[in-house]
């Protein structure tokens, strides 16, 4: 087992980590830190231990279930053998787990496993630090609203480029669709149909008040691990209470340490009654992308590289160069004049 210093920022790595899935980043580099880093080892995993899945955070300490149906209340060892160098522990992480012998329920996390997919943002505050929010869910499921709130295309763009970057399979859910009129509706599938015809992403149109598209949102969800991602108010929760067994699979656990409240405070993994699971999010006002160069920026915008390759400049950041191809593609309504709007921003974070 090895607990290991986090800060790994001015290590890099030889190649281009756009070119590599979330995993293979992560070995890369695990392997520089191996050459820059002490570590402290330990034995192998202990007689007695579990594997588990961390099920939310709670306060300092996790809930952890454990086949076929057990519940531990855990804290992290103070000697863990973790294989990444962001968050020690996340919501969706595969753990080992050592039950405490001097009282019931309880448990020591002494191993997570590799995670082969994550969502994670840069971490409040002035430091550089990765914050993994959930890890190993296999789709993200962008959920906004279709009025109060009105969604906002670019955190929409923010949250797409975080699920490539992590190896999550995204789709976009317009909730709240029966407060638009008939008449407006083609205007939303209009303003969407960049994502779904340009780039492939499916869109989904949803009510949980009136139940339309419900049924087809859960069939997309079915045998697969989704996390439900979006600002506050939009109606996850309220999604997830329409297709999943909340009651009877979280209901004991959300009383006695949510105290009754209903505004989803951490991430909660929840089975869904069709089979598959759900992982439920709080609303998130910022999401500062994580390690994002401006030469990774680009391949986040696939659709611009047809016009790139007219640009004058070799190294057109497509901003403020003259003869730039890609603006004058977005003059002419040929590119989506919003998408561009959000790769100008990022630019200017960068």
């Amino acid at each position: 087992m090895a607990k290991r210093i986090h800060d790994y920022n001015h290590v890099q790595p030889d190649h281009d980590d756009h070119e590599l899935g979330y995993r293979a980043r992560t070995r890369e580099r695990a392997k520089l830190l191996d050459r820059t880093r002490t570590r402290v080892k330990q034995g192998n995993i202990p007689e007695g231990a579990l594997q588990g899945t961390v099920m939310r955070p709670l306060g300092p300490r996790w809930m952890v279930a454990t086949p076929p149906g057990a519940i531990w209340d855990c804290a992290v060892s103070g000697i863990v053998d973790v294989p990444h160098t962001s968050s020690l522990v996340a919501v969706g992480d595969t753990v080992w787990v050592l039950p405490d012998a001097s009282q019931d329920g309880t448990a020591s996390i002494i191993k997570v496993d590799e995670r082969t997919t994550v969502l994670s943002r840069k971490a409040a505050g002035r430091g550089k630090r990765e914050q993994v929010l959930v890890s190993n869910a296999e789709q993200l499921c962008i959920v906004v609203a279709a009025a109060q709130p009105d969604y906002k295309r670019r955190l929409i763009d923010r949250y797409l480029i975080a699920a490539y970057k992590g190896d999550l399979a995204p789709m976009i859910v317009v909730n709240k669709i029966d407060l638009i009129p008939d008449e407006y509706r083609e205007d939303f599938v209009d303003d969407l149909r960049v994502y779904s015809d340009e780039l492939g992403i499916p869109v989904m149109f949803t009510s949980t008040t009136t139940g339309e598209g419900i049924a087809e949102l859960e069939q997309e969800l079915l045998a697969h691990v989704s996390l439900l991602a979006g600002p506050s108010g939009v109606g996850k929760s309220s999604i997830i209470n329409l297709i999943s067994n909340i009651p009877q699979a979280v209901g004991e656990i959300s009383r006695k340490y949510d105290k009754g409240r209903h505004t989803t405070t951490a991430a909660i993994v929840i089975p869904l009654r069709n089979g598959g699971t759900a992982i439920d999010t709080p609303g998130i006002r910022e999401f500062a992308l994580w390690e994002l160069g401006l030469d990774e920026l680009p391949y986040y915008f696939e659709e611009f590289a047809p016009f790139a390759e007219n640009c004058k400049f070799n190294s057109c950041s497509h901003t403020h160069e003259p003869g730039c191809a890609v603006k004058a593609a977005v003059e002419q309504g040929e590119l989506d004049e919003e998408r561009y709007e959000s790769y100008v921003l990022l630019s200017s974070e960068q």
